[in-house]
């Protein structure tokens, strides 16, 4: 008799059933994570949904072939019980787990928000299939149907299709939104999700099917990689986050936005607007009265100045509502570098660097605006001899626009890089810095459907990426066409 390799008899016989209990209790706690991130976010349900589905290919192998034969002994259940059990479960993780998946797909690419109708519907014939398996296969006979090669070569051909698809759609939305603000989150989520899922397709059907033998308990194997797949997730929740979860500093929402902030921001505004009316009533009498004129500039000037943090505040800290337009960005570079080198007392110069001619849709307001931060920041950054440099390309053949401004200052300290874009922080003194510039132009980036990002080093400068996502528009009537960019 021929002696196989210890390694292979893994592969053959399988590992032993408390490791399998294992897998599902680990498979339990992910997917359990992912939920309780942000239990409100359909994304991260649908998720939980198709983890708990999957898990019940490993528990369905412990409580038959480990828990089964004891229960059995003990004569708390039968053998014909058992093998009932077995078969419902394997037809729950055959036919269900992957509708569940590419349910979580849809949600993965904003279908239920572009195409919510569209969306209705695919998720109710998601399932159809698996149903008319079902009727076609018995889900109580499921055991007995493992040994059959038309039976395998159906539900691997279901499955894999299924994979096959949900693939496809992560990869185009992650296409879509690569120049994203959540480009990198959403990354990372894909990746934990997508490697176990397709050992799973590559171990689990083919060699039943095809009559291969020594490798029938293969996708066995899935608990080394849940473990890596674990280790992964916990490096990054305690990096830079996944799935919603950030253990290092705190746990955050990366669906919500800023409402928090919004709310706070309106209510402050509101009783400050009050007292500020109070105020400047009072300083007027005062006023009328002969009061010392010094005194009542102070009382002035202090009012103005809280109407303005107000108002920056409550423009910076609100929901960005977009009113995309076609822009000449190379106009508006031009303009705002004439306009800073004019009003320019003691700081440095801005010089416009290679501007190219494509319109670029976006909200000219909100773009101004961030724009006035970066370059405001660059010449402070800069000094009084410093220089800041602004340009504008239109990729469109990588279908993304970019606007950079750059300044050779004192730079950014790595440790604070990724800080800047918190609401609130910031690193200048004096009572006009609110920390929440760069806040603004991160928000106002996510609502373009683009990001911004930023490179520096101590002393050497540093530079900020404004990228835009760029989609071709048809030809318009004059026979041009433009390529434009920006959410519509």
């Amino acid at each position: 008799m021929e002696n196989k390799p210890a390694w292979l008899h893994i592969f053959s016989d399988g590992i032993p059933g408390e490791l399998l209990l294992v897998l599902t209790l680990l498979i339990w706690a992910i997917f359990a994570m992912i939920l309780f991130s942000n239990a409100k976010s359909r994304l991260n349900i649908w998720c939980f949904y198709s983890g708990m589905l999957f898990s019940v290919g490993a528990l369905k192998e412990y409580l038959f072939y480990t828990l089964g034969p004891v229960l059995i002994d003990s004569g708390i259940w039968t053998s014909g019980f058992s093998e009932t059990l077995y078969s419902l479960l394997s037809a729950v993780f055959y036919y269900l787990s992957m509708p569940a998946v590419l349910i979580f797909c849809l949600y993965f690419h904003h279908l239920d928000q572009t195409h919510p109708q569209r969306f209705r519907c695919l998720q109710m014939l998601v399932f159809l299939p698996g149903f008319l398996l079902a009727v076609v296969f018995p889900c109580t006979k499921t055991s007995s149907f493992q040994h059959d090669t038309v039976f395998c070569l159906t539900v691997g051909i279901y499955n894999w299709c299924y994979g096959l698809i949900g693939t496809g759609i992560i990869l185009h939305a992650l296409l879509e939104e690569r120049m994203s603000a959540h480009y990198h989150q959403r990354k990372l989520a894909a990746a934990s999700l997508l490697v176990p899922l397709w050992f799973w397709l590559v171990s689990a059907f083919p060699y039943h099917a095809l009559g291969i033998p020594n490798l029938s308990k293969l996708w066995q194997v899935n608990l080394i990689v849940v473990l890596v797949a674990l280790l992964y997730f916990l490096y990054h929740a305690f990096r830079d986050g996944i799935w919603g979860i950030r253990f290092r500093r705190e746990t955050y929402d990366w669906n919500s936005g800023n409402r928090v902030l919004q709310k706070n921001a309106q209510y402050v505004g509101h009783a400050l607007k009050n007292d500020l009316s109070k105020i400047e009533w009072c300083t007027d009498f005062l006023a009328a009265q002969g009061a010392s004129s010094r005194e009542v500039d102070i009382l002035r000037r202090s009012a103005a100045h809280l109407k303005q943090f107000i108002s920056r505040t409550q423009l910076y800290s609100e929901k960005i509502s977009l009113l995309p337009e076609a822009c000449d960005i190379s106009k508006l570079l031009r303009s705002l570098a004439e306009e800073f080198n004019v009003s320019a007392e003691k700081r440095g110069k801005v010089l416009v660097a290679e501007c190219d001619s494509q319109m670029l849709v976006c909200d000219p307001a909100h773009v101004e605006e961030v724009l006035r931060n970066l370059i405001a920041n660059g010449l402070d950054a800069a000094g009084k001899n410093g220089e800041v440099t602004i340009s504008y390309q239109n990729l469109s053949r990588k279908r993304y626009a970019m606007i950079t401004v750059a300044d050779k200052g004192c730079g950014i300290d790595a440790k604070k890089v990724n800080q800047i874009f918190e609401p609130y922080y910031t690193t200048k003194a004096g009572g006009n810095n609110l920390g929440l510039g760069l806040y603004y132009c991160w928000n106002v980036m996510s609502a373009h459907g683009g990001s911004i990002r930023v490179t520096s080093e101590p002393g050497q400068g540093s530079t900020f990426l404004l990228l835009f996502p760029v989609k071709k528009r048809r030809r318009s009537d004059d026979g041009t066409n433009p390529d434009f960019g920006g959410r519509r």
